[in-house]
């Protein structure tokens, strides 16, 4: 059981959104933060660092995104869509552009990264 599904089994009050969803989502969201930093550290690593600036920038961008999405979500006093939902498709559009660079700078980087945003939230 996933730590998102144990905060929510635990949590006191009724949850109005289907926590099984909800916990998919705090995992899938947290899975991409953590790939994207990944993915960062290892650019980092590359030869051709001036090359790697753009997947750089994407990668940190897309760790914020869903580091903060996490966080809203994760919060379980109220739900809001009109907040929530801007929030997450941010997360999947930054998730797919880090993804793109990152994946596009694998078939062109010599060094290449053992490492790369993998995993990222389902729509």
């Amino acid at each position: 059981m996933s730590y998102a599904r144990q905060m929510l089994d635990s949590y006191p009050c009724t949850v109005i959104v289907d926590a099984s969803v909800l916990s998919a989502a705090i995992d899938a969201i947290s899975d991409c933060a953590q790939a994207c930093t990944a993915d960062t550290d290892a650019d980092l690593g590359e030869q051709n660092l001036a090359e790697m600036v753009t997947c750089i920038r994407l990668s940190r961008d897309c760790t914020g995104i869903c580091t903060a999405t996490g966080g809203v979500i994760s919060r379980l006093a109220e739900y809001h869509p009109s907040a929530t939902r801007p929030l997450l498709e941010a997360c999947v559009a930054s998730a797919r552009t880090a993804a793109m660079s990152a994946n596009g700078m694998r078939t062109t980087s010599t060094a290449g990264s053992a490492s790369g945003p993998a995993r990222r939230p389902a729509d």
